[in-house]
């Protein structure tokens, strides 16, 4: 069988040096919110699976991919449309190593909901190179260096966010589950966990994966050889798509069942999974959709609520 997995910016910019690197991280650490004490909650559509977002900026409504994998994009059309600056260029490179020179621009603000987002760095890219990109018409992407400014509360069935900056205010049941987020590069959450008893660091919370969990392909072959796997199918996929639009050719994959993924305070049971080489280790949308998600970067928690 062939599968088609689609990523789209799952760490999409590792960079090329470390002078470059520490410029990034200066630009990525800008950012922050107008108000205070707030909470708004606002709807979303989803288009082939993912969330859109209506954001504002400049007096005017565009369309943004949610995406906690990835850093906040904007369209090549739109920054020339807003006539954004430069503020930089550094040199980098995709999940498949293709290089690419990043330039950065700086937006004074986006409004969500009621919430002004204040000075944040966005990467400029042509999303035309990508034929799933420009299907979606989306104008850019909502990213986790501006989402680490406030908490998130996602709830995929009732198709809303809620965005504010005091936890309590979102009425959380006392039953919950909850696992610790660490906090990398340009605001990326990542979260460990446990892989039939196996301690697993540095999973991707990646609302820009449409698939459920990604483990190390080198992993899954281990589990299978200490039959810790049984339920498996091993196939072809056409593999990922990275931020500038290469893609490799057909590699095997592997699609199964894991008995327990110790998750925080918890332990799911009967979870699908995926391996392939080029992917590492996700928590996808396919995944995150059956629950209401809490991602809350101030207490660097991931909280999640079974529909």
């Amino acid at each position: 069988m062939r599968i088609r997995k689609v990523l789209f910016c799952l760490l999409a910019l590792v960079l090329l040096s470390s002078c470059g690197n520490t410029k990034a991280l200066k630009h990525f650490k800008k950012g922050e919110t107008v108000e205070e004490n707030f909470k708004v909650t606002l709807p979303f559509e989803t288009k082939q699976g993912w969330i859109i977002i209506p954001v504002d900026i400049k007096n005017k409504t565009y369309q943004f991919l949610f995406d906690t994998g990835a850093p906040s994009i904007v369209s090549k059309e739109l920054a020339d449309h807003l006539n954004l600056k430069v503020i930089d260029s550094i040199d980098a490179y995709d999940v498949y190593n293709q290089p690419q020179i990043n330039k950065y621009v700086s937006l004074d603000h986006i409004k969500i909901g009621d919430i002004n987002f204040a000075e944040t760095t966005a990467i400029i890219n042509d999303f035309n190179k990508v034929k799933m990109w420009s299907s979606l018409e989306v104008d850019g992407f909502v990213g986790s260096n501006l989402m680490q400014q406030a908490i998130w509360d996602v709830d995929y069935k009732k198709k809303e966010i809620t965005i504010t900056d005091d936890e309590s205010q979102l009425n959380l049941p006392e039953d919950i589950i909850e696992n610790k987020m660490f906090v990398g590069y340009a605001g990326l959450p990542s979260i460990a966990c446990k892989i039939n008893g196996e301690k697993i660091w540095n999973f991707s919370v990646d609302y820009g994966y449409n698939g459920d969990i990604v483990i190390p392909f080198s992993e899954f072959e281990k589990q299978i050889e200490e039959s810790k796997i049984s339920d498996f199918n091993k196939s072809k996929t056409q593999g990922a798509i990275g931020i500038y639009g290469k893609q490799k050719n057909a590699r095997e994959s592997y699609s199964g069942i894991i008995d327990e993924i110790e998750f925080g305070n918890t332990t799911l049971k009967n979870q699908q999974v995926y391996a392939e080489p080029y992917l590492d280790k996700i928590f996808g949308l396919n995944f995150f959709k059956n629950y209401r998600v809490i991602l809350n970067w101030k207490t660097k928690k991931i909280k999640l609520i079974e529909y």
